[in-house]
């Protein structure tokens, strides 16, 4: 069968354009997706999963990445070790086109979380804290200061932070890398702050507050490191101590000052005294004088060099025998045989030697010798001078007492010449540690 060849060109050109037209009709795309763990934290490992279609070819780059480039349609885990943004770009053909596709990950820095802080000059409130951040990594700063001012800061290296008060503060920090946070927390201790205040006490022979007088001071300061005592017209015997010895020579008022320094600021505190004029004479009340079996308990000696009764054991620590004024005997609690006795005569009435011991002579009963004392003489003794109307100060032969009679007076005069009044108002009956209770008015020593 004969075809003509005009039919024949004509099922060329239909043929030649149905095939074209097909080739146009297969689509093409670039696309794909990262899989990749929440915390993209450097080094980040990613796993691509190609969503392209109609492609022959792929051409996969990573930059920054390891390996740098694939050809694989599934390229496989690729692993990106330097932080910041990175392009991930998919390159597809066919016979007839091509496509591209990109995006972009962000790795982020490895976090590396440190700080320091210096208090300045001491660690007495109110304090300066400077800080130091040695952090890495990170994109975002949130510091809190546990009772400081300000009280937060978002600055990667904040200004200097001010605490007020004393005690446990806590400097925390969270330092946040875009994925995930890493937080640190120190803490720091300071003392109170400085408040400047002072006790003072008279020495044991100078409760009386009569010049002259020796005060020792006490110094209750928080938070100061260095001082200065200053009081007119008194004698300081270390100003710069911390405590210190103020002597008195004369009565009056005086003002006594502490300055109390720390290196950040100075306090003063003072004192007003009222020193009163010297009588010449010590009273002292309700003194508790034990039976032999107290000796070392309650006491049965009496020093008013000490400030009252001591024991032997602490006459024999403190050395003070040659303060010693008197001494009390009493045989048991039923206070049947009671007497006074010469502290240099303590081993003749069964109590241990004391070295340095002084001399006493007694009168146990002042009524034998026309001194008839009551109540209201006792309280009549005011100065040294109300003694000189009593004349006998010594009795021939030692004598003693019983509880029969209350009050008691007995007649006392020192080796050095001192006189003195003992009033027993009260017999106490506690076994082992029974006592007399009574009250004594003695001549001071010069310069007391």
């Amino acid at each position: 069968m004969h075809i003509p060849y005009r039919l024949i060109a004509v099922l060329l050109v239909i043929a030649l354009l149905s095939s074209c037209l097909r080739e146009e009709s297969i689509p093409i795309a670039s696309a794909f997706s990262i899989e990749v763990a929440e915390d993209k934290t450097t080094p980040v490992q990613v796993q691509l999963k190609n969503e392209s279609y109609g492609a022959d070819e792929y051409e996969w780059t990573f930059e920054g990445g390891s390996p740098a480039s694939s050809r694989e349609k599934r390229p496989g885990t690729v692993t990106f070790t330097e932080p910041g943004e990175h392009k991930i770009r998919l390159r597809v053909r066919n016979a007839v086109e091509e496509k591209v596709s990109e995006q972009t990950l962000r790795v982020d820095s490895a976090l590396s979380l440190n700080f320091d802080y210096q208090i300045a000059i001491n660690d007495i409130a109110p304090a300066v804290v400077t800080l130091r951040n040695w952090s890495k990594g990170g994109s975002r700063y949130e510091w809190s200061f546990e009772g400081g001012e300000p009280s937060s800061s978002a600055a990667q290296y904040p200004s200097a932070i001010t605490f007020k008060d004393g005690g446990e503060h806590k400097i925390h920090l969270r330092v946040f890398n875009g994925s995930r946070y890493e937080e640190l927390s120190k803490t720091f201790i300071l003392q109170a702050p400085m408040r400047a205040d002072f006790s003072y006490t008279p020495i044991a022979v100078d409760q009386d507050w009569e010049a002259p007088l020796t005060l020792s001071t006490q110094n209750l300061t928080t938070g100061g490191l260095t001082y200065r005592w200053l009081c007119e017209g008194a004698t300081i015997e270390h100003p710069e101590a911390e405590a210190t010895s103020v002597r008195f020579e004369r009565a009056g008022n005086y003002k006594l000052i502490l300055l109390a320094r720390n290196g950040k600021e100075e306090q003063r505190m003072e004192k007003l005294l009222t020193i009163k004029p010297n009588r010449g004479i010590i009273e002292q009340v309700n003194l508790k004088l034990g039976i032999n079996e107290a000796k070392n308990t309650v006491g049965c000696f009496y020093s008013a060099y000490a400030g009252g009764v001591v024991t032997s054991k602490r006459i024999a620590e403190e050395q003070l025998g040659s303060k010693i004024d008197l001494g009390f005997f009493a045989l048991n609690s039923s206070f049947s045989y009671c007497y006074f006795f010469a502290p240099n005569q303590a081993v003749s009435s069964s109590f241990p030697h004391i070295p340095g011991a002084q001399g006493a002579s007694f009168v146990h009963y002042p009524s034998d010798y026309g001194s008839m004392i009551t109540d209201a003489d006792f309280e009549s003794f005011k100065q040294a001078k109300d003694f000189n109307r009593i004349r006998q100060w010594s009795e021939p032969r030692p004598r003693h007492f019983d509880k029969g009679s209350l009050p008691h007076f007995v007649l006392f005069r020192t080796a050095d010449g001192r006189r003195g009044v003992i009033r027993v108002k009260r017999y106490v009956h506690a076994g082992a540690a029974s006592y007399i209770l009574a009250d004594i008015k003695i001549e001071k020593r010069p310069n007391e």
